[in-house]
């Protein structure tokens, strides 16, 4: 597993620019998460490993910004770095439609992985509503804002997987 420090370039850079437009981006109260779709976006081409370095730092930035409990982010971005690093190889596509659920699934995860954990530290007993009024909204919008943004830059991302220019017969929709 090598360093990139382009990747990580890119997720000071989205961090930034989710710090300035974060408010501008919101609806009913639910922010979109660029940096859970960009960790998304470079963990599907990598390893699960790579996946869970690219998700603690995006998380511990996101931490460091959002003034809440030191970990959270990191932890559960690790998370969905993990499993869409060790989903990207087998189920790697760069069809917006497989782009859409890989970000709803793992956005939704990181939502209830989010609410148990704040829902347990706090001692609150309201962890479903919190999943069904922030989780599942979040998921959605994370996944409309991040298979148009994906959609955008997916040449660009197909050009990081060494592995698929050596398997001449699978075909990927660009």
């Amino acid at each position: 597993m090598k360093l990139n420090i382009s990747v990580y370039v890119t997720f000071i850079i989205i961090a930034a620019l989710q710090a300035v437009l974060g408010d501008c981006l919101s609806v009913w109260g639910i922010k979109p998460s660029l940096m859970l779709v960009a960790v998304y976006a470079f963990s599907i081409t990598e390893s699960g490993p790579a996946g869970i370095l690219y998700g603690a730092f995006a998380g511990f930035l996101d931490d460091c910004l959002s003034g809440g409990y030191i970990g959270l982010f990191a932890s559960g971005y690790a998370l969905v770095g993990y499993l869409a690093g060790r989903a990207g190889k087998k189920w790697f596509n760069i069809g917006e439609s497989a782009n859409f659920a890989g970000i709803f699934a793992l956005s939704l995860v990181n939502g209830v992985y989010t609410a148990l954990l704040v829902g347990t530290v706090r001692g609150e007993s309201d962890i479903l509503y919190k999943i069904l009024r922030f989780g599942l909204p979040q998921a959605l919008y994370n996944a409309l804002v991040g298979a148009f943004l994906l959609w955008l830059f997916r040449s660009r991302l197909s050009r990081r997987v060494p592995w698929l220019k050596s398997i001449r017969q699978l075909q990927v929709r660009i």
